[in-house]
């Protein structure tokens, strides 16, 4: 049967040249550790620590009982590992790309990266149990601090702020009180859950929520979320209290994420994209707190 339509359908048609994409999790680790680089093809970092002390005592006239300083020298090991992730598209969706005026070296690009980044965020705080990384989630050596109250009761309701902020504190303090870190001020890291049961006024009369005066305070340098705290003690929630300085964390980089060659075979390009990194170098682990039954 003939179109007797004077006008199409598809004039009739809004096509908006917007293209959305999905709102994604916002990325942490470099937000809050910095890098400590090494020569690409490097396999294995090792670094030291060294404990000196000694204490002085009173020596009496003619005396030879001096006492020694002693030192103790550790070594530790981490792995680097390669990871990878690549763009492949055929000759005809070259083509058809270049009609349209659409990049997809770029766009597809932008996806590699997305990609690799969550892969290195899950190696920081999670570590990698085939490649033996550990990840801040799972240090060594870490403190344990269980709070005696949890963030909020049975129905979700946050519990009396007053206990809550001392609990903290004393979480906190497992840092501070540590031989040359009493001026340390620590990252308080939650997942979601408990960021949000801290965002509420402390009481009726005063609308200062919990998070509001724990930064006021200046207990901790800064408080974020972290979503790989969710289920990340034996699939319950938990804490992190830690410090980020140099000396005692970093991240370990060996080559940033970086193109190959691209491959050509059977009218298809495959472009692939590799990154080098050992994860969370943790040279202090005790400066490192889980927080446990929030």
């Amino acid at each position: 049967m003939p179109q007797t339509a004077i006008i199409s359908r598809r004039a009739l048609e809004n096509l908006d040249k917007t293209v959305y994409t999905p709102r994604k999790e916002i990325l942490k680790a470099r937000s809050l550790f910095g890098s400590y680089k090494v020569p690409a093809g490097t396999k294995v970092y090792t670094y030291q620590t060294m404990t000196a002390r000694g204490a002085a005592r009173v020596l009496a006239n003619r005396g030879t009982d001096i006492p020694l300083v002693d030192a103790d020298m550790q070594e530790a090991s981490q792995k680097i590992i390669t990871f990878a992730l690549g763009i492949n598209y055929s000759l005809d969706e070259v083509q058809q790309a270049q009609l349209a005026g659409v990049n997809l070296d770029s766009t597809q690009a932008a996806a590699v990266n997305r990609g690799l980044a969550d892969f290195e965020d899950q190696l920081v705080f999670t570590g990698n149990d085939d490649a033996g990384i550990p990840g801040m989630t799972n240090i060594a050596g870490m403190q344990n601090f269980a709070m005696s109250t949890a963030l909020t009761d049975g129905k979700g309701n946050t519990n009396d702020p007053k206990v809550l902020l001392n609990e903290l504190k004393d979480a906190k303090q497992q840092i501070t009180q540590l031989s040359g870190y009493a001026d340390v001020k620590p990252v308080l890291a939650l997942p979601q859950a408990a960021y949000d049961a801290l965002d509420v006024p402390y009481n009726d009369y005063q609308p200062t929520t919990l998070i509001q005066l724990l930064q006021s305070r200046g207990w901790f340098s800064q408080i974020t979320v972290v979503n790989e705290l969710k289920g990340a003690d034996n699939k319950k929630d938990m804490a992190m209290v830690f410090d980020n300085s140099p000396v005692t964390a970093q991240i370990l980089d060996a080559q940033p994420v970086t193109r190959q060659q691209t491959e050509y075979r059977n009218m298809t390009y495959t472009i692939p994209y590799s990154e080098q990194c050992g994860g969370l170098i943790c040279r202090v682990p005790e400066a490192f707190v889980k927080v446990t039954g929030i």
